[in-house]
């Protein structure tokens, strides 16, 4: 899969110029840290390089301490010094911060935005407060309707979505002009989960592409629509359907940022999938249980030959007999097996909802990644984290395996599809074809190969009509092709 255009600092072109091209160390997770106290509620961790105080990482998160009001505190991530209040009043809730970084090394009065939701007028609104020399502004609407408004999510090139009135809602603050585009209807009925492609520092650039989840005849629809520069919004898409999907995200990271990842359940058992925006490609997890999984993708700075969608992260909740707890896997690419995550929470209290972000560097090419997740002690929901150091290395990409290439013809096909692929050297290989809904429905070789050309065939005509993915798994990697099915 071809790599994505991205802007680099000019440090790092320096690095890989030096280094040739280069891989990442396998990263230890730390011991859990608290960041909150137990005695309130803590949810919707927020962590942004600012432009605050100084320039450096600062977490935003929601506080309460009862039901009947919630505010929103702030402090920087790497220090000691005692959160402070953004936004709070006795009897109103203020929730889900959203911090938006203006300045990126631009020397303008405006340095950031953060929205949030709160409904101190008697509904859910969307609210924005400006930090600049003088300090943060006064609070603002986003919009002037007096619609319900929830399920806020922005990113750092400005782009904002909401649900409104059973709607998918779209706008985009110019981070030069501080004017937001009229807000635009990107979706209506049966819509949930709106996510747009997130940066936690921003080199990946602009990628204009809502996501989000729509049912439609008692089914999940996985559904993005693009944004173009000469015809704007463009039709909506659908990339999955399956019974019940939820959870719905883009990545984060500073590697390709059009990673998609959700749960899906399958009739039996809870999956999680990953969608690459890229090469318009499902990958399904063989990991399942009988909980959603609230999977998050990391995406690595590692700028090798692609492995699907490169290196990164999966983190997750994972259920294992009657323990729940948050597992995060090494720098790896698509679907490592579960003996390859590492148990970062190491609790007995229930948790949930766990998060990457970056964190500090060591150098232009040495960094921090936080996993920053919510567990609940003594009755009450804290911020807990681990951070691991990535450390990039001058492995030249001649010794990485090479990706094994697979070949469908016909393709479209009606009947029987030929399928092949070429081994470079002997190698443990499971071949296999799923449908739409991430069902493995057959298994067509599975074992050492010797190296060499190898050919097979698959006879679909028992199966209806569509599109089928085949699947290669080998010490190389795993590789999918989308197949066609016609009748």
């Amino acid at each position: 899969m071809k790599k994505p255009d991205l802007f680099i600092p000019s440090l790092f072109i320096l690095f890989l110029l030096v280094s040739n091209l280069l891989v990442a160390q396998w990263p230890v997770w730390s011991d859990p840290v608290s960041i909150t106290d137990s005695v309130s509620d803590n949810i919707n961790p927020n962590i942004r390089l600012l432009q605050f105080t100084s320039y450096d990482f600062y977490i935003f998160w929601e506080k309460s301490t009862d039901t009947l009001s919630s505010a929103i505190y702030y402090k920087n991530f790497y220090e000691d010094d005692e959160p402070q209040v953004f936004v709070g009043d006795d009897g109103v809730h203020y929730s889900n911060p959203q911090p938006v970084d203006t300045w990126h090394g631009q020397w303008d009065d405006t340095l950031f935005y953060v929205f949030y939701e709160s409904d101190i007028e008697g509904f859910d609104n969307i609210y924005y407060r400006v930090y600049n020399s003088s300090g943060f502004t006064e609070p603002t609407p986003l919009t002037e309707t007096t619609n319900e408004k929830t399920e806020l999510l922005c990113n750092n090139s400005g782009r904002i979505v909401w649900m409104e009135q059973n709607r998918i809602m779209h706008s985009k603050l110019d981070e030069y002009t501080h004017v937001f585009e009229e807000p635009f209807v990107i979706d209506s009925g049966n819509c949930s989960f709106p996510s747009i492609v997130q940066t936690d520092i921003e080199w990946s650039g602009d990628i204009p592409v809502v996501s989000w989840i729509k049912v439609l005849n008692d089914s999940s629809h996985i559904m993005i629509r693009r944004q173009d520069k000469k015809d704007g919004w463009l039709d909506a898409e659908t990339i999955f359907t399956g019974d019940s999907c939820t959870n719905l995200s883009f990545c984060t990271g500073m590697g390709q940022s059009g990673i998609l990842t959700w749960d899906y359940f399958n009739d039996t058992s809870w999956h999680f999938l990953y969608y690459d925006l890229e090469d318009d490609q499902v990958y399904i997890s063989e990991n399942s249980q009988q909980k959603p999984f609230q999977p998050r993708y990391y995406s690595g700075a590692v700028f090798v030959k692609s492995k699907e969608f490169g290196p990164g992260y999966t983190t997750y909740v994972y259920q294992n007999n009657d323990t729940i707890d948050i597992y995060t896997s090494g720098f790896y690419s698509f679907n490592p097996p579960v003996y390859l995550y590492q148990n970062i929470s190491k609790s007995d209290n229930p948790v949930k909802h766990p998060q990457i972000f970056t964190g500090k560097f060591e150098s232009p090419c040495n960094y921090y990644s936080i996993n920053i997740w919510e567990e609940k002690e003594n009755d009450h929901w804290q911020l807990k984290y681990s951070t691991a150091f990535i450390c990039l290395s001058d492995i030249e990409e001649k010794n990485e395996p090479e990706q094994v290439q697979l070949i469908t013809t016909p393709n479209p096909f009606c009947g029987e599809v030929e399928i092949s692929f070429l081994l470079n050297r002997s190698d443990d290989v499971t071949l296999s074809v799923y449908n739409t809904a991430g069902v493995k429905i057959k298994t067509i070789e599975q074992g050492k190969l010797g190296a060499g050309q190898h050919i097979y065939k698959w006879n679909g005509s028992k199966y209806p009509a569509g599109l089928y993915f085949v699947q290669l798994q080998s010490v190389s990697g795993l590789t999918t092709q989308k197949m066609i099915l016609t009748k």
